[in-house]
């Protein structure tokens, strides 16, 4: 029976083959939501292995963190747009549990082993609605079950729903989304060390302000992690 039913998932798989979240090329059978070259190629960064590394630079003299890393580099037309653009757009969840316990794996020793609590950057509910999820909320999932660390999807949310950020530079990007963000719960952050996630950190804009609002609460300590960060020198 087993034997049977590989054997039509393999049909299956023949006639409707699934895609490569990445780049975008037919899975072979054995393979599953990457292909096996990409999942190979992942141009990770290891940034979280040290500190002052370049994702932590990008905050210096603007926000106290504990730390600051970021998993993947980001290229244009590269493996981790081709994941990024299926999780954030396409409904892909799967992509951003897969890449968050990828990463999550990395963090669950060393330095990083002493988060009490893991946080998404929220959306505005317009957006949420919109789209019907949050794009950060799987990856939080996925980092939370390696890391064996509580995630919470409602401590911090959104005033107001910023204008997009594709075309401003910083100093605009950073007024967009001042004052942005607040704690829904001062007392479920209170004493803890928060790692706050998003997917990618370009300006850092948005999750620093997201990190402001935290630091608002007493005694509470803030890391960042995104998913991919663009080739910093």
């Amino acid at each position: 029976m087993n034997t049977i039913a590989s054997y039509a998932e393999g049909l299956s798989h023949f006639f409707f083959p699934f895609q490569c979240r990445g780049c975008g090329m037919s899975l072979d059978e054995h393979e599953h939501l990457i292909c096996d070259h990409c999942r190979n190629h992942l141009p990770t960064t290891k940034y979280w292995m040290f500190k002052e590394n370049p994702v932590e630079r990008i905050f210096w003299g603007k926000i106290p963190l504990v730390r600051a890393t970021s998993y993947l580099h980001f290229t244009k037309g590269g493996i981790v747009q081709g994941m990024l653009h299926a999780l954030k757009y396409n409904g892909a969840l799967e992509v951003g549990e897969y890449l968050g316990h990828r990463f999550g794996r990395e963090l669950r020793s060393g330095i990083w082993n002493d988060i009490d609590l893991i946080v998404p950057v929220p959306l505005h509910p317009k957006k949420l609605k919109k789209r019907g999820y949050n794009q950060c909320e799987p990856i939080v999932q996925g980092m939370a079950e390696e890391m064996n660390v509580p995630y919470r999807t409602d401590v911090l949310h959104r005033r107001t729903a910023n204008s997009s950020q594709t075309r401003k530079g910083r100093y605009d990007r950073w007024l967009n989304v001042k004052e942005l963000f607040e704690a829904s719960d001062d007392s479920e952050l209170h004493g803890k060390h928060v790692l706050i996630v998003d997917d990618v950190v370009t300006t850092g804009a948005t999750i620093e302000a997201c990190a402001a609002a935290a630091l608002e609460i007493d005694d509470v300590r803030v890391s960042l992690a995104t998913i991919a960060c663009p080739s910093i020198a």
